[in-house]
């Protein structure tokens, strides 16, 4: 079994897990851009109002470039979120049936319109943190409210993609976070135990994901927007960044 260091704590491991937005890339930048291809397209499949309406109840003001890290743009699946946002069609007079395909239509236009890497930036170091751990030996994976596809693309076009032996994305499981589907497909994948693994995110439900899939340890990251207070509840280890870990 590998061994990492995480801050000054070391932890036997086989398998390190990533949350990918706040822990990998940069959260703001990546919503701020795919904010703004989803505004555009439901502007383009509705009215101007509607639009409006539609940052308010996902959580955006794009005026001021700011977003709720709370809201539904920020943690919600993509499934979760498109019917979030049915609801501004449906507010604006639409049938219920009517709203869910105009939003289904406008997220699938501004997918089709984003280009790789989709706004993602790698934080300062991670790249060199991750191809040192996976020089040692250790299996690396992603569990990600993203898409699978937009997860893949978008690591393709950073040059990580080759790191990761397994992606999952909101889309590869039934249910998202907190619950522990994504981390029992990357199990089942990778076949390592729980015990053998660790968890790494910047949030409250990362780490309630690896409470409930019982992994060995899991990793508070403070490059999010949750404050360490709140990860100190439930995570093991809380770290300023991933580049405060490396392999033994």
């Amino acid at each position: 079994m590998g061994r990492i260091i995480v801050g000054n704590k070391t932890v036997e491991c086989e398998l390190v897990i990533f949350d990918k937005n706040g822990t990998l890339v940069s959260q703001h930048l990546l919503l701020l851009e795919l904010a703004r291809a989803r505004q555009n397209s439901v502007k383009k499949f509705s009215r101007k109002k509607i639009a409006e309406l539609w940052e308010r109840i996902v959580g955006v003001d794009l005026k001021r470039n700011k977003i709720d890290h709370g809201g539904p743009l920020a943690i919600a699946p993509r499934r979760e979120e498109v019917l979030i946002a049915a609801t501004a069609f449906y507010l604006s007079g639409y049938s219920w049936s009517e709203a869910k395909q105009l939003a289904r239509k406008a997220y699938d236009e501004a997918d089709y319109c984003m280009q790789p890497p989709y706004g993602s930036v790698l934080f300062e170091g991670v790249e060199k943190t991750l191809k040192q751990l996976k020089e040692h030996g250790l299996r690396l994976a992603i569990a990600s409210n993203d898409t699978h596809n937009r997860t893949v693309e978008s690591f393709k076009a950073l040059r990580i993609d080759l790191l990761f032996d397994v992606i999952v994305g909101s889309d590869d499981v039934l249910n998202g976070k907190p619950s522990p589907d994504m981390i029992i497909e990357i199990l089942e994948r990778t076949g390592c135990k729980p015990d053998e693994a660790v968890m790494v995110g910047d949030s409250v439900s990362d780490m309630q994901m690896g409470r409930n899939a019982k992994v060995k340890v899991c990793v508070g990251v403070l490059t999010g927007f949750t404050p360490r207070e709140k990860l100190e509840q439930l995570g093991d280890i809380v770290i300023t960044s991933v580049v405060e870990s490396h392999a033994l």
